[in-house]
């Protein structure tokens, strides 16, 4: 059978008929929705690089800070959280001011509590908000959706995102990148129609976005290159007039005047954030001082992170979570980065007309990760970070997808090949992805690949020692730390890491030595001189203890942990109604404070307030029903009331939860014994001489009841 001879029987053929109607049927319905097809496309493609991210753990880099022990986070939601959260005097969580984002941190816990995976879920569900905003956005301004999908889909699996997407601490980044789109939106609907009420709704989801993150800071500027390309309010000579609805101005200063000034609230809002963050930076003691990056150094390395920025995004490997600052830069290297920063930019000038998409993209990369470049530091800052890309990388992949489709447009068949093209990108994409994302399941697996990418790395060194000591093996912690210390002599947190491990080995006087080692580093180390306090106490340096846990609380006032502290080395020099005013303090700080509780309800019973200390012991029972202690002395206090029932009811919970210990038994019995309930009695004294063979009372009450129970 000839061709001809097929497609003539095809045709004829009922078979063939029904098969060409289905495949019409389907290319229009295709064509018809293809908008949500991307939608589904885009989520199904981020949902496969982060497909394990709900198993993933906390990792001991700031998760602690902005989750597992913040104990404002871990109360929830409440008026006195929220305050806490918006205010930006007396902070001592070390980093800068973005409430919202705290918000979003007590919500999750009130919801998931300390379920890692949950707290990663929310996480990832911003991260494929944000990935169908910029399609949505960039549709909407430039009409061209095969374009704005591609931005959208390497932005969904870039390994470059994998940071701001697996790490819950930075929740703010995925976050405040959802305002900023909202943003985005919300000044396109302005700009079709421009009236008070579209622009309040810039203002509203502006600020809501600085609440989550400062980043939104150069969004005004954004906009300004916005209103050039794609939304063409203002126009060159020669270039090309939007597809939009949207009033087209020619080019003159009054415009741009106008423009500007149209954009001033939102400067405004962008220079009180400004603020706020620098001042909350200054009351943590956060900012880096030009003695420990000198700012000739931190300049050096501004246009060498550029470049490094756009080589990660072409060509993705050797990620890490920190990349150590250097020691020194050569300066052919800044030379270099600096030519071709230049070179660039000139080449965007000079194609302003033709393809004014380059000059937009390419000033969006400069603008928006400026502030972020390392000219001003606060915290443990790094060379560079991934995650500062996240919105940044829109510009340059704004230049890819519609540089790379004009380019191929000028050869034969070009869709066939940009689709094609297309795929092998985002499959490559997501590959490295997903294997990036693997990294984050751990603190260990997490800064091992660390150690890898960079070698000589403190912090890296010092987080999987940090690590090693959670799992109790400080022999091996120790080894990292002092590693760390061998890179980074000044790492205060490696000689107070070092001291904790030293401790666990009952060698409290080195452990005394680093923490004073850390001390000279960073006089305001809240752990070390913490650490100190403790070690002394134990030492029986009680006075000289809470000298130091004085010194923690001056530097901040809401140290819980040194206030219930305080109040035990009082009690202990027998100053029990000071101690009494420590516990309340660490209790109003903290209220799922247990021990603290605990500690009060000692207090309280020693001076006689039994009443009080019930009360307490039962608000350490609430935080943690589990506690041996707090059952045992309830039950104590009940069976000097004589309330024998309450008394049995507690030591018989404080048995469930430690069922070998001898004491409570022999306890429990003497109160089973008062009720006359001596069959129980005999049980749980035969129980203590069980564990405890030498309890000689047990044995002599034992015996005197079984004598009497054979005479009868």
């Amino acid at each position: 059978m000839t061709v001809e001879t097929g497609k003539t029987f095809i045709r004829k053929n009922i078979y063939g008929k029904v098969f060409i109607m289905t495949f019409s049927i389907t290319s229009s319905f295709f064509k018809k929705h293809l908008k949500i097809f991307i939608y589904f496309f885009l989520i199904i493609i981020t949902c496969i690089v982060y497909q394990n991210i709900h198993k993933h753990d906390f990792i001991n880099f700031d998760d602690n800070v902005y989750v597992t022990d913040n104990h404002h986070v871990k109360n929830g939601i409440s008026p006195k959280n929220i305050i806490w959260a918006f205010n930006i005097n007396d902070r001592n969580d070390k980093v800068y001011w973005h409430p919202l984002t705290w918000l979003s941190h007590m919500l999750d816990y009130e919801l998931f509590g300390l379920n890692a995976g949950m707290h990663h879920v929310t996480s990832l569900g911003f991260h494929i908000a944000n990935v169908l905003l910029l399609f949505l956005v960039l549709h909407l301004m430039t009409g061209m959706i095969f374009q704005s999908a591609f931005v959208a889909a390497v932005f969904a699996v870039h390994p470059i995102n994998v940071d701001s997407v697996a790490w819950i601490a930075e929740r703010k980044n995925v976050l405040s990148t959802m305002f900023w789109m909202l943003t985005m939106l919300s000044y396109f609907y302005y700009t079709k129609a421009p009236c008070i009420y579209r622009y309040f709704l810039i203002i509203v989801t502006m600020a809501a976005g600085l609440m989550a993150k400062p980043m939104l800071v150069t969004l005004p500027f954004v906009f300004l290159l916005l209103d050039f390309w794609p939304l063409h309010r203002v126009e060159l000579s020669e270039v090309k007039t939007s597809i939009l609805n949207i009033k087209k101005i020619p080019f003159s200063h009054n415009i741009v005047v106008k423009l500007i000034g149209e954009k001033i609230p939102l400067l405004a809002l962008s220079l009180l954030t400004f603020i706020f963050s620098s001042l909350s930076l200054h009351k943590s003691r956060e900012f880096i001082s030009t003695d420990s990056v000198p700012m000739a150094l931190r300049i050096s390395n501004i246009p060498i992170s550029y470049v490094k920025y756009m080589v990660k995004l072409i060509w993705p490997r050797d990620m890490a979570i920190f990349y150590p600052f250097p020691e020194t830069i050569p300066f052919w290297q800044v030379i270099s980065a600096g030519l071709i920063l230049i070179i660039i930019t000139i080449g965007v000038i000079l194609l302003i007309k033709k393809s004014p998409y380059l000059i937009v993209g390419w000033l969006w990369y400069l603008g928006t990760l400026f502030p972020v470049i390392g000219l001003i530091q606060g915290g443990r800052w790094p060379e560079m970070a991934e995650r500062w890309m996240y919105v940044p990388e829109i510009g340059l992949l704004i230049i890819i997808s519609w540089g790379g489709a004009a380019l191929l447009s000028k050869i034969p068949q070009p869709g066939r090949v940009i689709t094609t093209l297309g795929a092998v990108i985002i499959t490559a994409l997501i590959l490295n992805a997903r294997t990036q994302a693997a990294y984050w399941q751990n603190s260990m697996t997490l800064f091992e690949h660390n150690l890898k990418v960079t070698p000589n790395n403190s912090v890296a060194h010092n987080n999987i020692g940090t690590e090693l000591n959670r799992q109790g093996r400080p022999d091996e912690a120790i080894h990292h730390f002092l590693q760390a210390l061998r890179i980074k002599p000044d790492h205060d947190g490696a000689h107070y890491n070092t001291g904790i491990s030293l401790d666990k080995l009952g060698r409290t006087d080195e452990a005394i030595e680093h923490y004073r080692q850390a001390l000279k580093i960073n006089p305001g180390n809240l752990d070390a001189l913490y650490s100190i306090g403790v070690d002394l106490d134990k030492q029986g340096r009680t006075n000289e203890a809470i000298g130091y846990y004085l010194r923690a609380i001056r530097i901040n006032p809401d140290f819980d942990k040194a206030h219930n502290n305080i109040g035990n080395a009082l009690d202990k020099l027998g100053r029990t109604d000071e101690a009494v005013g420590h516990y309340l303090q660490a209790i109003r700080i903290n209220p799922d404070f247990e021990n603290a509780y605990y500690n009060l309800g000692n207090a309280l019973e020693k001076t006689g307030r039994t009443d009080e200390a019930i009360l307490n012991f039962l608000q350490a029972l609430r935080v943690n029903p589990d506690s041996e202690m707090a059952h045992n002395n309830l039950a104590g206090i009940y069976f000097d009331q004589d309330q024998m029932e309450k008394a049995i009811h507690h030591y018989q919970k404080a048995i469930t939860i430690r069922p070998k210990n001898s004491r409570l038994h022999y306890n429990l019995a003497v109160a089973h014994y008062r009720k006359g309930n001596i069959t129980q009695a005999i049980q749980h004294l035969q129980t203590t001489v069980k564990f405890n063979p030498d309890h000689a009372q047990a044995k002599n009450i034992l015996k005197r009841l079984q004598n009497s129970q054979i005479s009868k």
